[in-house]
């Protein structure tokens, strides 16, 4: 039998230890912008890197959606649509290279550098998107006179909606506990 239409490597790994091994592999090429891996695994994680940032210049939230099934870090999603994807914007592919080095000393295996074609300048670090939107929405509030929205009591156990009904109490107060050395 030949191998049609059969792409890829396996890489020595059954399917799902080959999808956790790249998934972790594309979550760290995308909050690091640069890893060091054998050139095997580089090349793999190229294809599938080169695929998401494509779907993430998009924008939309199916986009958002499609990607997710892959990387599942928050952080890693976040800062590929908000960082990432749009300074690929004009580039229609070719967004990651491959640098070979000199071969593991352990195994003599070929190794490689896998990083994004453009990078982030080393002094800016974007702040947290959600943190950002947090803050941005309390300042509003305060400016409108608002007061912040009211958080729900936690769910679960108990009576639901008493709290709001009955009386408070006043917390209980503690003990004074009496030191070991006074007494003797």
């Amino acid at each position: 039998m030949s191998r049609h239409l059969n792409a890829g490597r396996k890489l020595s790994r059954n399917t799902g230890h080959r999808k956790a091994l790249l998934r972790n592999l594309v979550r760290s090429v995308i909050l690091s912008e640069s890893i060091r891996t054998t050139t095997a695994k580089a090349k793999e994680t190229r294809r599938v890197v080169e695929k998401l940032v494509t779907k993430a210049r998009v924008g939309t939230l199916a986009a958002r959606r499609l990607v997710h099934r892959t990387v599942r870090d928050q952080a890693a999603l976040a800062k590929l649509f908000d960082t990432i994807a749009p300074r690929f914007k004009e580039r229609p592919g070719g967004y990651t290279r491959v640098i070979h080095l000199q071969n593991r000393p352990g195994d003599n295996a070929p190794m490689a550098i896998l990083e994004f074609v453009e990078r982030t300048p080393k002094g800016e670090e974007p702040k947290e998107p959600a943190e950002a939107k947090k803050a941005e929405e309390t300042k509003r509030e305060e400016k409108a006179g608002k007061k912040p929205a009211k958080t729900r009591p936690p769910k679960g156990g108990g009576d639901q909606g008493a709290s709001e009904t009955a009386e408070k109490k006043p917390p209980k107060q503690k003990k004074a506990k009496k030191e070991k050395g006074e007494e003797k």
